[in-house]
């Protein structure tokens, strides 16, 4: 089974995954213009040694012609983050297995064009992730300076049901002039599999009476990876003290967390 993930990314100096930036016109004022990528993300479950194959497609908004050249990458955490390696470094690459049809694309204006990306799992496997890029060919104008587009795909992978998630204790944050009322946590991903926790936290009263709710912006973990997943509660709160419930997805495993809400 499959979902897909789809965002707009723009011209920067830099791209991976998330790209925002000015892009030609963008920067005088004229209407902005985008290059798509989707799906932007492809978890997949299966087993070692089979094979996936993925229709990638890109929209070129702009009114420049782009060209675009195909490779692939692993991804890896260390210390927490994730890390690019180059397809074939690793004895268990799943990028050295990549095959592309076509491997270049031209893309003209304000149109779009697919690829294929065919991707086979190595026997042993210690990471889960490997990640499609098209990498543009020729440079474009952005401000004063000459850039070139980085757009990829993360492909992740579930071969067992080795599902491990350690959660802190709930933590709130009171509304401000400036921002809302937050719940968080911290979450870790210390099993074998990529997981991508859901939730939705709920504000009660001293009387146990519903006051608001807010779900949980969800964020994908690697294994190995660490994050912070945060409900904002953008309702009013008069002064008091609440009692904050979170109810956490983390694939398929349902877990509660509750903490408290101190409102000067």
């Amino acid at each position: 089974m499959r979902t897909c993930e789809s965002f707009t990314m723009r011209f920067s100096f830099t791209c991976v995954f998330t790209v925002i930036a000015a892009l030609l016109g963008a920067a005088t004022g004229q209407a902005q213009q985008t290059v798509t990528l989707s799906p932007a993300v492809v978890p997949l479950a299966g087993s070692t040694g089979q094979s996936v194959t993925q229709l990638l497609t890109l929209r070129n908004d702009t009114d420049t012609a782009l060209d675009f050249v195909l490779d692939a990458q692993d991804v890896v955490v260390r210390d927490g983050k994730r890390v690019f390696i180059d397809a074939g470094k690793l004895p268990d690459s799943i990028a050295a297995s990549a095959v592309f049809t076509p491997q270049k694309l031209r893309i003209a204006p304000h149109a779009s064009a697919s690829a294929t990306v065919t991707l086979t799992l190595p026997p042993e496997m210690r990471h889960r992730a490997a990640a499609v890029f098209f990498r543009s060919a020729n440079s474009v104008q952005s401000g004063n300076r000459q850039a070139y587009l980085s757009l990829g795909t993360l492909f992740t992978f579930t071969i067992s049901g080795q599902i491990s998630i350690m959660s802190d204790v709930l933590r709130s944050d009171p509304p401000s002039a400036s921002a809302n009322a937050r719940v968080h946590t911290l979450l870790k991903n210390d099993g074998k599999e990529p997981v991508l926790p859901s939730g939705m936290a709920v504000i009660l009263d001293a009387d146990g009476q519903l006051v608001g709710k807010a779900p949980f912006r969800a964020q994908r973990l690697l294994p190995g990876e660490s994050t912070t997943l945060v409900a904002e509660y953008p309702g009013e709160l008069r002064a008091g003290t609440y009692r904050t419930v979170a109810t956490l997805d983390l694939a398929g495993q349902v877990r509660t967390l509750t903490g408290s809400l101190r409102v000067p």
